[in-house]
């Protein structure tokens, strides 16, 4: 990835309701992504690209 490319993360609502409900049980789940968020503002692409797809999605 280029420096001078900005990498967004958006989180969808079906997304942010499982977090949700996975907190409940999982206490330590939201320190346990932020690494992966971590990496990802970083420019690093973690996982295999989806093929036949235009956009770079992961």
């Amino acid at each position: 990835m280029m420096p001078s490319e900005h990498v967004i993360i958006s989180f969808t609502l079906e997304f942010k309701r499982n977090l949700r409900a996975l907190a409940k049980k999982y206490r330590s789940i939201r320190s346990d992504i932020q690494p992966l968020i971590d990496h990802l503002l970083a420019g690093e692409l973690p996982g295999d690209q989806v093929p036949g797809v235009s956009l770079t999605i992961f």
